[in-house]
């Protein structure tokens, strides 16, 4: 079954049996529930410290002490389907890598895919805000991230520079 047929199912139903089905799916599928709270209340700021959170989260778990990457980059995927504006978005993005740096920074990471990760996301923030016309409002972010990287092994400060001067030169 396709949307058009969904439509077609939905344009019978009244308002009431309308409001019971999204109810339904309000209560039962958390992306749902995202997208109609952000809808009644469409504050990005607030949202994207909810995703900051999450992403931190991801990071640094309050439960075990298990690295959870994959929570994060949902996070981000989760974000991108509620957020509108471009900024909002890089914002995350940033984020992201700035807390990735700081995760390897602090437990001393050896593996070269942590790093890589690294500079693919960095890679994929300065894109996006390439494509969104909004480069120089970050700046300042991206040369500290840079900074960071400054003692990372597999020679991720120099990417990581590299990358920053494809963008910004």
């Amino acid at each position: 079954m396709g949307l058009r047929d969904v439509k077609k199912e939905l344009e019978k139903l009244d308002q009431e049996e309308l409001i019971h089905h999204i109810s339904e799916l309000y209560k039962k599928h958390k992306p749902v529930k995202e997208y109609f709270d952000f809808f009644a209340n469409p504050d990005e700021d607030e949202l994207l410290e909810e995703f900051k959170g999450r992403i931190h989260g991801g990071f640094y778990p309050k439960s075990g002490k298990k690295l959870k990457v994959y929570k994060a980059r949902k996070a981000i995927n989760d974000f991108k389907k509620l957020a509108y504006s471009a900024e909002k978005i890089a914002a995350l993005l940033i984020y992201f890598t700035q807390i990735s740096t700081l995760y390897a920074h602090e437990n001393k990471l050896k593996t070269e895919a942590f790093y890589l990760r690294i500079e693919n996301s960095f890679e994929a923030a300065i894109k996006h805000m390439q494509q969104s016309m909004i480069l120089e409002q970050f700046r300042d972010e991206c040369l500290l991230i840079i900074e960071r990287c400054e003692p990372m092994p597999w020679n991720c400060h120099s990417h990581m520079t590299s990358i920053f001067e494809e963008f910004y030169n």
